[in-house]
This record gives C-alpha cells, structure tokens and sequence, in this order.
C-alpha cells in the first residue's frame, strides 16, 4: 500500500495528463460527430495502452523498491550490492552515498585505531608501574620485620589491585585476548588466591574455610583466579568479622558449583540487580568512597566469555554468596 500510493503520487502529473489528452480526442471525436461505437473504442484503446505502460513501469519500479529494501540489511557492511541505477538522478544519489560510506569507514578505521593505540599505551603503563610498586612493597616489607600488615603496606596492596584490574580491564577490552581453556585445577587457584589475602584475613582477624578440593575445570586458570580473586577482595573488604567459607557443590552432577560465601554487611535487596552493571556502586560503594563498581562488572564479562555461571545472593547485615558455575560435561 505504502508504495503503490508513493508511486501514484510520483506519476500523478502523468496521470493527468493522459486524462486531459484522452477527454480531448473524445471532445474532438464527439465534435465531428463520429459513431458512438468508434469514440468508445477509441478511449478503450487508450486506456489500455495507458494500462500497460504504468504496469510495466510500475513491475519494474516495485522490483527495484523491494531490492532496496533489502539491501538495507547489508549496506552498513558494504554497497557492492547496490541496485543498479535507473537515471542520472539515481546514480548522482548512489555517488553521494558512498561518499557518506567511505566517510563513515574512515572515522571508524580512526576511531578504532586511537582505541588501539590508547589499549596499548594502558597496558604498557599498568606493566612499568608494577615494577615501582613491586620496589615499594619490598622496601616496606624490610622495615616491617614482624611481617604484620601494616598501613603503608596495605595501601599498596590496594594499588596493586588497582593495578591489576586495570591491566585486566585492558586485556578484556582488547580485541585479542588470548583464551586458554583446559582442565584446571581448582584448588591450586583457590589456594593462591588465599595467598595473597592472607594478610588481610589476619589483619581484619577474619577465619578463612577451605577444605581443598580435587575438582577440575574446563576453563582458563588466569582469568578464573582474577574472578576469585576480586570476589575475595569483595569479602575482605565488606567483612568486619566472622568469616569467608569457600567451597563446592553439585560435585555429583553435570554442574559444578563454586561458593565463596561470607558472613559481612551485606548487599541491600534493591541493589542486587545491578551490581554487574558498569560502574555502579550501590549503598555499599557510597559509603565505602574508594569503591569503583568495576569488579563486578569485569567478573561478569569474563565469566559470560569463559562459559560460566554467576549469581548473588545477599541479605543485608547478614551476608553474601557468590555461586560460579562450571559445565562439568559437554
């Protein structure tokens, strides 16, 4: 309907004027005062004509509309499949739009190429800035010969977390991130990320249960122990006391579940369905003002990228359960 009423508007000048050259002959036969039969004939004969014409024309017209309609799907990718042109008008309008197309493909080439060289830079920064910070915490390290967490050490370990989600931020964002899946061993990456906590589990006198495991997974061991990794930074740092339990279920099933439970403040019921969401902080964050809303959202994209599961569950005051899920069998 759309474009049988646009092509009668284009061509309704032509309409007209077929209508006024048929009433004339008519007018004229009529003057001389041929047989009613013959002026009949004669308009039939030039209404038919009229007829096929406009649908010949009109055949060739809705072809042409409905190989642009389709086309449509394609021409952001390219325009080697344009519909030929009909006239001059046609051609001059094609002209101009892979002029716009070009156009469009070299900002893009522009824009991506500075994304590119911005990744880089990030990434060798994050790599050379680890080096001082690495120094640093060596030095604080010799003066602390009681080995307890101090201030100054703590605040490093928050830099180098800093650090290396930032690193991971970039990697995740690159778009050549090198997966490595195979069968890890969980407990290893479990018990390596304990590691590196493990002094502010003492410091926050927090208990750490974790009986070992021997499951094994199919993913990728660096990307997994950053996910843990953040969850535990999550747990240590929402957790004034009690304790964080780390262990597994639905080991008899196809699923396995990881669950790194603690026994913290909690995460408000309204907050819960958007803590994956880039940047959001939520009740918690605010009051924590170093909060980024970061974490979570990495934690999810990777997770969502490795094949695996996440949910939280949360009651305010009473603590939080982060769930992982890995597909145990094909």
């Amino acid at each position: 309907m759309r474009f049988a009423c646009s092509y009668l508007k284009d061509h309704l000048k032509w309409i007209i004027t077929f209508l006024i050259c048929e009433g004339a002959m008519i007018a004229l036969m009529v003057l001389n005062q041929n047989p009613l039969d013959e002026i009949l004939y004669a308009a039939a004969v030039g209404i038919f004509l009229f007829a096929v014409v406009f649908g010949v024309d009109g055949r060739k017209q809705w072809k042409h509309y409905r190989a642009l309609q389709e086309l449509e799907h394609s021409v952001a990718v390219s325009l080697e499949h344009m519909v030929s042109a009909d006239n001059v008008v046609e051609q001059e309008y094609q002209k101009l739009l892979r002029l716009f197309f070009e156009e469009k493909v070299r900002q893009e080439n522009d824009v991506s190429n500075r994304q590119k060289d911005m990744r880089e830079y990030y990434a060798m920064w994050v790599h050379q800035i680890k080096t001082p910070i690495s120094a640093l915490r060596l030095l604080l390290q010799e003066k602390n010969e009681q080995g307890e967490m101090s201030e100054e050490l703590e605040e490093v370990f928050r830099i180098e977390q800093y650090v290396e989600m930032a690193l991971q931020y970039v990697r995740l964002e690159s778009e050549t991130t090198d997966y490595r899946i195979e069968q890890v061993k969980l407990d290893d990456v479990i018990r390596a990320s304990i590691r590196k906590y493990a002094r502010l589990f003492i410091h926050k006198k927090i208990s750490m249960e974790y009986e070992g495991t021997q499951n094994m997974a199919l993913t990728d061991e660096k990307w997994i122990q950053f996910v843990i990794e953040q969850i535990l930074s999550n747990a240590v740092k929402y957790t004034s006391k009690g304790e964080i339990s780390i262990y597994f279920e639905g080991e008899e099933t196809e699923n396995l579940f990881l669950v790194i439970a603690d026994t913290g403040i909690g995460i408000k019921a309204e907050d819960l369905p958007r803590i994956c969401e880039k940047g959001y902080t939520g009740y918690n964050g605010h009051a924590d003002k170093r909060s980024t809303g970061i974490g979570l959202y990495l934690c999810s994209r990777i997770l969502k990228k490795l094949g695996h599961s996440l949910s939280i569950t949360s009651k305010e005051g009473k603590g939080t359960r982060v769930r992982i899920g890995f597909v145990m069998k094909a």
